[in-house]
């Protein structure tokens, strides 16, 4: 197994798209893996490891406005994730996966098959979720101003129904827009497979905690789930599985 920097992946105006290549020695096809809102593709790069010991192919770039991506956050994170799979073209099938809001933009691309961890699919984001991105803003994210993820999340739209084979995951003890929301897409979409995470999560607190405490633990199991011990033998699993399919 090799990993790589790419430098020749460029997004539509010509900007360029920082990114890790990890190739097996016979990749069966492509994947391009999305980090989440505020973290960047160094966070995420675990998962890909284990992604592409299952025989694919794996890209894994930085959104505008996360890591060295140096495009301003906004819908062309869509954009982005395109390009990267126009690259990934060249393995042959491509699919996207994603982490949160990664997650979200694997089910609006045009990839042959989608892996959406915990995906952002909200009616609305939280008053605890808005309270952690408006007051606990992340420097490692290049965002207009706090809270930009919200108005983000409405520019994309919703996800697309599609009949392509498509796996969604979420945490037993997620956050519950996203259950509800995770829940909500699978059932219109005919392909689709929920699986939940119940290995290793955090336990809710008593319910005399104060509102934000409460929510803490649902918060830590989104944003862990990336490194779950569940989540690396059930995503490699099945993406050793679709490839084969497609």
């Amino acid at each position: 197994m090799k990993l790589n920097r790419v430098h020749d992946l460029k997004g539509q105006d010509g900007h360029m798209i920082p990114a890790y290549l990890i190739e097996p020695d016979q990749p069966e096809g492509g994947l391009v893996l999305i980090h989440g809102y505020t973290d960047a593709k160094d966070d995420i790069l675990g998962f890909a490891v284990h992604l592409a010991e299952a025989g694919v192919a794996v890209l894994v770039p930085d959104l505008p406005g996360h890591g060295g991506n140096m495009a301003p956050v906004g819908r062309a994170v869509l954009d982005d994730f395109e390009q990267a799979i126009a690259y990934m073209r060249r393995y042959g099938k491509v699919i996207a996966a994603g982490h949160s809001i990664g997650g979200r933009l694997s089910m609006m691309t045009s990839a042959d098959a989608m892996l959406a961890l915990s995906p952002s699919v909200v009616a609305e984001i939280s008053p605890m979720g808005k309270f952690m991105f408006e007051q606990l803003p992340t420097p490692s994210i290049r965002e207009p101003y706090s809270g930009y993820v919200a108005d983000l999340l409405n520019e994309l739209g919703d996800v697309p129904t599609h009949d392509k084979p498509c796996l969604l995951l979420y945490s037993a003890r997620d956050i519950p827009n996203i259950i509800a929301g995770t829940k909500a897409l699978a059932a219109r979409l005919p392909r689709a497979q929920l699986h939940e995470i119940s290995r290793n999560v955090r336990p809710d607190l008593q319910p005399e905690q104060p509102p934000l405490a409460r929510f803490l633990p649902r918060w830590y199991n989104h944003i862990e789930l990336k490194t779950n011990a569940e989540v690396l033998e059930v995503a490699p699993a099945w993406v050793r599985s679709i490839i084969k399919e497609l």
